[in-house]
């Protein structure tokens, strides 16, 4: 739908680096707090002054221990104030920050910080253990500093390193203040989350991020009046960028959630108005929001459905009025969602806009700082992850997609060879397949390595029968892929199938229900699904799997675990 003939462009201000954003927000949001997370039960707050403060001790101090330009600093810990700190205090000095997954084994933590030849690293009390485990490479000079009041097997403290940095501002220092960042200069090694495999490090320059984070705020408006529930992993591009430099760019006030079990409980505490989140979170969002309009009687669900194909107009008045104990669950102001990640079914989009929540979905990926395209809150398509960012040029080569501009990496972290392979000729080599309509929309069709070509030579994308397997109350999750057979020319399409067991349960009884029962009800459910679809895209075979896929922590599934297998 789109409401207006042309998007809306929101002002920005000038950005060439991280650095000069921690200058730039400290003068124009003063005394507007920045920051909250909640500790033992109440929310620490930061204001932008005091952010800046912060910073400039606490990259004194590093520099003080021995840190500088161009050296690698990991931190490895859950989205809260010393993250974001951290971050700061590394990319305004010139430090390269190196953001690693607390969810990984201390095997691979030893092995990203080794190839990052990183020589510090800042880790939360929750990633001791992990860390205790992690062995490093004995000729380089590792510094640990904890987050936590107590060293927890660690050299420093993080109130030890900023005491030092005060104490050295206080006699004169201005190590920080005549630090020299540039443009080209190196900011972050992102390591991917690997849903296809090993992990690669993503170079990403102060003028990569910085061009994305304007690029962005042009796009859509976060303003001063607004609460960002920060949900996701701040180590991922999509939260770092979008949650977290976005809204500090343009003055809102971020607020980490404690975890997902706690969403709906953070929300009323915050009033939060914006939240960033990927399909499987939205979807879970909106499946009981659904269930709960349904409970309430079926005047009001047919009310909610016909008002997905009203006027724009009409929308956000009606559902002031109608849907309003539904909006105060989530705290009462929430007016906007950001969906990232992996497409998002149509119909979630539709239905959440429908209770006067303002919803859009975006395109990007790590290698792209990350958004390449959103929609707009005025010039959308819910089928769509919208249009590019200004300064960003799309086209579409044998059906991929090629992204180029300023946000684009400068390669992968001592991997010239995979470099070389999706850097090419200046254009970015995405993975992704999509087609961009007469509107100028990007469409996603799915994964390169994902496309299933059958013996006929045709070509399914799993994404698209997943999705409509997802549709399924019987189904909570799926894996499409293509399996080949002893004879057969070309792949055959499988399903891997993790039951809705608590569905089963509701409808059956938990003790009634065997294995084979379920087997039968998917296989009907998987057949209704294959009848909506041409013959050479029907599911020729399923397997059942009784827990769900291990995922990424934007919640995508590792599929490559899982393709040949089916298990």
């Amino acid at each position: 739908m789109l409401r207006a003939n042309l998007p809306t462009i929101y002002p920005t201000y000038p950005l060439e680096t991280l650095r000069e954003l921690v200058f730039q927000v400290a003068y124009r949001y003063d005394t507007r707090l920045a920051l909250q997370t909640k500790k033992n039960g109440s929310y620490r707050t930061i204001t932008y002054a005091g952010l800046f403060q912060s910073v400039q001790e606490l990259a004194t101090g590093l520099s003080e221990l021995g840190l500088s330009s161009g050296d690698r600093l990991a931190v490895l810990g859950e989205n809260r104030i010393e993250w974001v700190l951290t971050y700061l205090a590394a990319v305004a000095s010139g430090i390269v920050v190196v953001p690693l997954d607390p969810e990984l084994k201390s095997g691979e933590i030893s092995h990203l910080i080794s190839h990052a030849r990183v020589r510090a690293v800042i880790l939360s009390g929750r990633c001791s253990e992990l860390m205790s485990k992690v062995h490093l490479d004995k000729q380089l000079d590792h510094i640990r500093i904890s987050m936590e009041d107590q060293r927890n097997d660690s050299d420093w403290t993080f109130p030890e390193v900023l005491d030092l940095g005060r104490s050295q501002l206080a006699i004169g220092d201005e190590c920080f203040q005549s630090r020299i960042v540039r443009e080209t200069d190196l900011a972050a090694i992102i390591f991917t989350s690997g849903t296809t495999g090993k992990p690669k490090g993503v170079v990403l320059t102060h003028g990569n991020i910085a061009s994305n984070i304007v690029a962005t705020s042009r796009a859509l408006s976060i303003g001063k009046n607004d609460v960002v529930l920060s949900v996701l992993p701040l180590h991922h591009t999509y939260e770092c960028t979008c949650g977290f430099l976005v809204p500090l760019y343009q003055g809102a006030l971020i607020s980490h959630a404690e975890s997902l079990r706690r969403l709906a409980e953070n929300m009323q505490e915050v009033k939060a108005s914006v939240m960033l989140g990927v399909p499987l979170l939205f979807e879970n969002i909106n499946k009981r929001i659904q269930n709960g309009i349904q409970a309430s009687g079926p005047v009001k669900y047919l009310i909610c459905s016909l008002i997905t194909s009203l006027p724009y107009s009409l929308v956000g008045f009606l559902c002031k009025r109608l849907f309003r104990p539904v909006k105060e669950k989530f705290g009462g102001r929430l007016r906007l969602l950001i969906c990232g990640g992996a497409p998002l079914k149509s119909h979630v989009s539709k239905e959440l806009r429908s209770l006067g929540i303002d919803f859009i979905q975006g395109y990007g990926l790590t290698e792209a700082s990350p958004l390449v395209t959103v929609n707009r809150l005025d010039y959308y398509k819910d089928d769509s992850v919208g249009i590019p960012l200004s300064g960003i040029c799309l086209k579409i080569v044998d059906g991929e997609i090629l992204v180029r501009g300023p946000n684009v990496m400068k390669g992968y972290y001592r991997d010239p060879e995979a470099t070389r392979t999706v850097l090419q000729d200046g254009w970015l080599h995405t993975g992704d397949q999509g087609y961009l309509d007469k509107a100028g929309f990007l469409h996603i069709n799915g994964r390169l390595k994902s496309v299933i070509v059958t013996s006929n030579g045709k070509n399914v994308h799993p994404e698209e029968i997943e999705e409509l397997l997802g549709k399924s109350p019987y189904i909570l999750e799926s894996l499409v892929w293509g399996g080949y057979e002893e004879n057969s020319k070309g792949a055959l399409v499988q399903a891997i199938i993790v039951p809705s067991l608590e569905t089963f349960d509701e409808n059956f009884g938990s003790e009634s229900c065997t294995e084979e029962q379920i087997r039968k009800i998917i296989g009907r459910e998987v057949k209704r699904c294959s009848a909506q679809l041409a013959n050479y895209k029907r599911i020729r075979k399923f397997t059942l799997r009784m827990t769900e896929f291990e995922k990424t922590t934007t919640r995508k599934v590792k599929r490559f675990l899982y393709t040949g297998k089916g298990i």
